[in-house]
């Protein structure tokens, strides 16, 4: 029997349908697999569970609680009075807290059990200035882009 060459395969609308469909399926998944190939960034992500950390611990305590760091190293002593180092840092140069620039060497972060933690901004030997958004519990590198506005 006769076969008419038209009949068979998929049309053009279809074929552009499912490639719509793969697109929109990519760009939801690739940042999320790039992100773990790649790996995030030590420095924040030791920030980021130091303040899941110490909430979870506050929120226990159902009180405030606090780490200190200390300027010229890399040291953080927790909560706990645990000995921790802050990856790919020599010693933090400067440290602000709550807006105000910490006088000596010693500068202390409060974690607070409603889920905030003080602003602060501490800047390594290497030039990265690190900040946290309070309301996020989360570290981010600050641009000097900002500083200038």
């Amino acid at each position: 029997m006769f076969k008419h060459p038209f009949l068979s395969g998929f049309t053009l609308l279809e074929l552009m349908i499912v490639m719509l469909i793969i697109g929109i399926g990519l760009m939801t998944v690739t940042p999320r697999l790039a992100q773990k190939s790649v790996g995030g960034d030590d420095r924040l992500e030791f920030f980021d569970r130091l303040l899941k950390d110490h909430l979870e611990r506050a929120k226990e305590l159902g009180r405030p609680i606090s780490f200190t760091g200390f300027k010229g190293s890399a040291n953080i002593i927790t909560h706990d009075g645990e000995h921790e180092e802050i990856p790919d840092t020599s010693s933090v140069q400067e440290a602000k807290v709550n807006e105000y620039e910490t006088k000596g060497e010693e500068y202390a972060v409060r974690v607070y059990p409603d889920g905030l933690c003080d602003y602060f901004e501490i800047t390594t030997k290497d030039g990265a200035v690190i900040e946290v958004i309070p309301l996020l519990m989360r570290t981010r590198y600050k641009d000097a882009e900002e500083d200038e506005k």
